[in-house]
C-alpha cells in the first residue's frame, strides 16, 4: 500500500487527465447508484465520509471541512473491489481540489458557448485558482477576472493567474463560484443573459452562493441528483421560495455527457456539492 501526499497526487494526475476520467466514468455510468456522502459536525468543523465503487475498485474519502489555514484536509483510501485490499491511501485536500475543479470543466465545456473566452472567478482561494487553470483546459480563455472581498488577497491572485481585479461579473462568459459565503453572491441582473455559472462553495441546506432568480433564469444541472436534494442550498431554498421547482434536481452531470439531454440557449447554472463516484473515477488513476 502506497501513500501518496499532496504533491504526488498532483504530480500522478493532470487536470485535463481528471477531466477525461470523469468524462469516461460518468459516460458508461460507472459504478450505478452510490451511496450520498454523511456528514458529522465536530468540535472543529465538519467530517465528511464518502464511499464509492466503480468497477475494480472501491474507494472511501473521509474529509474534514474546517475554520483553519487548511480548511478541506484529510485522506482517501483505494481498495481492490474484489480483495477490499488497500491498494493507496491519498491526500484528500489535493484530490478534493483536483477533482472539483475537473468537474466543473466537464460541465463547463458542456455547457458553455464554443466561444467563451472571458472568465470571472468569485473567490481567492485554492478553489479559485484551481478553476482558473480547469477552466483555461477547456475553453480559449482571453481575460480573467478575479473578484474578492479582500483586495490584497484578490490583487495576488490576480497577479499570479495573470487577471485583473474586478467588482463584478457583468462581462463573463463563464463564472465560477468558489466562495465560502452562505448568502448569495450574484443574482441575475449582475450576469450576462448568455452566462454558464459554476457555483462550488456552498454545499449544506442553508447556504447558497447564487440568489433564487439565478436558479430561476437558467437551465440547471447538478452533479449527482441525491446529494443536491439533501445539500445544495442554492437550489433548495429557490424551491423552497416558489421561485423553482423540484425538476432543478432532475438533470445530473451524467444525463448531459451520455447526451441524454440537450442543452438550450441561454444562461446555464452548474451547482455541484461533490459526490463520493467522482472522487473515485479520479482516484483510481493513482493507481496506475
Amino acid at each position: 500500500m502506497r501513500y501518496l501526499d499532496a504533491a504526488a497526487v498532483r504530480a500522478a494526475v493532470s487536470l485535463p487527465a481528471a477531466i477525461a476520467a470523469l468524462r469516461d466514468g460518468l459516460a458508461a455510468d460507472a459504478g450505478g447508484p452510490q451511496p450520498v456522502r454523511t456528514s458529522r459536525a465536530w468540535t472543529g468543523g465538519e467530517l465528511l465520509v464518502m464511499p464509492a465503487e466503480a468497477g475494480a475498485v472501491a474507494g472511501v474519502k473521509l474529509a474534514t471541512i474546517g475554520t483553519g489555514p487548511v480548511r478541506v484536509q484529510g485522506v482517501y483510501v483505494l481498495f481492490d473491489a474484489a480483495t477490499l485490499t488497500p491498494l493507496v491511501v491519498a491526500d484528500a485536500g489535493a484530490l478534493t481540489l483536483l477533482r472539483t475543479a475537473a468537474l466543473s470543466a466537464l460541465a463547463v465545456d458542456l455547457l458553455a458557448p464554443v466561444s467563451a473566452s472571458t472568465l470571472a472567478v468569485v473567490g481567492t482561494g485554492p478553489q479559485a485558482r484551481e478553476h482558473v487553470a480547469a477552466i483555461r483546459a477547456v475553453r480559449p480563455i482571453s481575460s480573467v477576472t478575479v473578484v474578492g472581498r479582500t483586495p490584497s488577497r484578490a490583487a495576488a491572485l490576480a497577479a499570479e493567474l495573470d487577471a485583473s481585479v474586478g467588482s463584478d461579473v457583468a462581462s463573463a462568459d463563464i463564472v465560477c463560484l468558489c466562495t465560502t459565503a452562505t448568502t448569495p453572491v450574484v443574482s441575475a441582473a449582475d450576469l450576462a443573459p448568455h452566462a454558464c455559472v459554476a457555483a462550488i462553495g456552498a454545499h449544506v441546506p442553508d447556504a447558497r452562493e447564487v440568489a433564487a432568480d439565478v436558479v430561476a433564469s437558467s437551465f440547471v444541472v447538478v452533479d449527482d441528483p441525491a446529494a443536491a436534494r439533501r445539500e445544495a442550498g442554492d437550489l433548495i431554498m429557490a424551491v423552497a421560495e416558489g421561485v423553482a421547482s423540484e425538476s432543478v434536481f432532475d438533470v445530473s452531470l451524467a444525463t448531459l455527457v451520455r447526451g441524454e439531454v440537450a442543452r438550450p440557449g441561454g444562461r446555464t447554472l452548474f451547482k455541484s456539492v461533490g459526490f463520493g463516484l467522482a472522487d473515485l473515477l479520479v482516484a483510481r488513476l493513482l493507481a496506475d
